[in-house]
Order: structure tokens, then C-alpha cells, then sequence
């Protein structure tokens, strides 16, 4: 049995990880946004490049977007500091208790709120490599989102969950295997995955996403359908023309 097997042999508590994503009908009578947000228990996994594309890729489409760095590494924060101009998607740094607080605030004025606090959660996004410690992370994450859905607090709004397989080596069998484990052990992933691509490396060095230089290199069309994808399960209409997925 190989360690993915073996990470793989309790598969999600709930129908959660598969039921239909779509914004809450409570939260859009009320008026505000979507709250996604990135976890993971395992660092390294392309958790603040999953949210920072996410947000470039939003923005773009129309929707105004609000990010909330929520880590004392503050990594998101330091990647827009290095933009020169400033990008036009909004970052505020926020690790105390109240930070749930500020997220629901803040989504009474955007369209679409990107934190890592679990609590506020509708949609959570796990990133995760094609690696044993970053599945058994993934899994370990999934449990925790089961368990906070159980709470008197979220038990009538649970958050829906799916991972996205980030820092992928194009055309790898490794990335496909444990694509078809998680799925047959009942996880929902992203069709779109983040390849490994020296676009992102460059691109914040300029606090920029690779779409900001080329919208049309291959990391912009990875960023756009996974962002896509993202728009669809929420509910969040397009107000200009998307990038296609596919090209030269």
C-alpha cells in the first residue's frame, strides 16, 4: 500500500466536499459577497499565489475584490508592496480574533472576499501539491472544515470545499495519479490546476500576476481557469470578456 493509500483511507466525513457550490441565497438577499478562502496546515503548498491569482484574475473580469492577509508572514502584503503602481485589488493586513469580523464588514462592499480564516468561509480552496505530506495536509484540512461545519455556528451554513493542485509539472503522471486517488476517495477537485511556471517567480518580483504581463502566456490561461471556475461555482457574473482558457 504507498503512502498516498494509505493517506487516503477515510475519505470526507460529509457530502460537502460535492454538493453544489453556489453563493448563499441568505447572504445574496443580504447583499454580500462570497467569501473564499485559502487553507492548507502544510506552508509551501501556493497558498498566497492561489489567492493572489485568484483576485488578479477576478478583478479583471469586473468584480471588485478585497483581500484580507491574515498571516504573520504577511506574504500577500509584501507581494503588493513591490507593484509599481499599486494594483487595484485591495489587501489589508489582519491577524487578530476580529479578522472574521472585518471579512463580513468587507463584504458588504466588494463582490468577492479572499481570506484564510475558516470560520467566515463559503467556498474553501486547498491548495495542494503531488506530494505524500502535502495530501495528508490536504486531507488534515478537510477534516478541520468538517469539523468547524459541525459547529452551532456553521452547522446551517456549512462552507463547501475543493482542492486545486498547484505547482504542477506539466504532463505529469505523478499530478494525474493522485488526481484520480482523491477523486475516487470522494475529494472534489478543481479541473484547472497552477502549473510550475517561472511566470509567477517573475511576475512577483513586480507584485504583479503573470496575467498583468502576458494575458495570454500559458500561466495567465492556468490563473483564468481556475478564477473561471471559481466565478461559476459562486455565482459571479462576468462583466467583460473572459481570456480564453485555451491558445497558442
Amino acid at each position: 500500500m504507498s503512502a498516498l493509500d494509505v493517506t487516503l483511507t477515510m475519505p470526507p466525513q460529509s457530502a460537502l466536499a460535492d454538493r453544489p457550490l453556489t453563493a448563499s441565497p441568505m447572504r445574496a438577499e443580504a447583499g454580500l459577497a462570497p467569501i473564499v478562502v485559502m487553507a492548507t496546515l502544510k506552508g509551501g503548498s501556493g497558498k498566497s499565489t492561489a489567492a493572489a491569482c485568484l483576485a488578479a484574475h477576478c478583478q479583471r473580469a469586473g468584480l471588485r475584490v478585497a483581500i484580507i492577509d491574515a498571516d504573520p508572514q504577511a506574504s500577500l502584503l509584501h507581494w503588493a508592496s513591490l507593484g509599481e503602481p499599486a494594483t487595484d485589488v485591495g489587501i489589508v493586513a489582519d491577524t487578530s480574533e476580529r479578522v472574521g469580523a472585518r471579512a463580513r464588514a468587507l463584504a458588504r462592499e466588494a463582490e468577492m472576499v479572499i481570506i484564510d480564516a475558516l470560520s467566515v468561509a463559503d467556498l474553501v480552496v486547498i491548495p495542494i501539491k503531488a506530494s505524500p505530506l502535502d495530501i495528508a495536509a490536504a486531507v488534515e484540512t478537510a477534516r478541520l472544515i468538517e469539523e468547524v461545519n459541525a459547529t452551532d455556528e456553521r452547522r446551517a451554513r456549512p462552507a463547501a470545499y475543493r482542492l486545486l493542485l498547484t505547482q504542477v509539472t506539466v504532463g505529469s503522471a505523478v499530478a494525474r495519479h493522485v488526481r484520480r486517488e482523491l477523486a475516487q476517495s470522494g475529494y472534489q477537485l478543481f479541473a484547472a490546476e497552477l502549473a510550475n511556471r517561472v511566470a509567477y517567480a517573475e511576475a512577483s518580483l513586480m507584485g504583479r500576476m503573470p496575467v498583468h504581463l502576458d494575458a495570454f502566456s500559458a500561466a495567465a490561461r492556468d490563473g483564468e481557469a481556475f478564477a473561471r471556475e471559481v466565478r461559476q461555482l459562486l455565482g459571479r457574473v462576468d462583466r467583460i470578456i473572459e481570456l480564453p482558457v485555451t491558445g497558442k
